[in-house]
């Protein structure tokens, strides 16, 4: 994410994550809350590793399937 994009409030410290509100069909929610738990993750985790799949990302360091 460029910095013109990002929700950083500028601390180099602080990683580069934007905490979100979003609306979701129960059932999906269910479904990726379920995956999670199976991996042994939160959601927040299983739903970014969905969102890097399906964007064709790379893995981020720590949050790979192979954990």
């Amino acid at each position: 994410m460029s910095k013109a994009m990002s929700d950083s409030n500028g601390d180099e410290d602080e990683p580069d994550n934007a905490r979100t509100t979003i609306e979701v069909d129960r059932e999906v929610w269910r479904q990726v809350r379920a995956a999670a738990v199976t991996d042994g993750k939160n959601v927040s985790v299983k739903l970014e590793d969905i969102l890097r799949e399906y964007f064709d990302m790379p893995a981020q360091e720590g949050h790979s399937d192979d954990e």
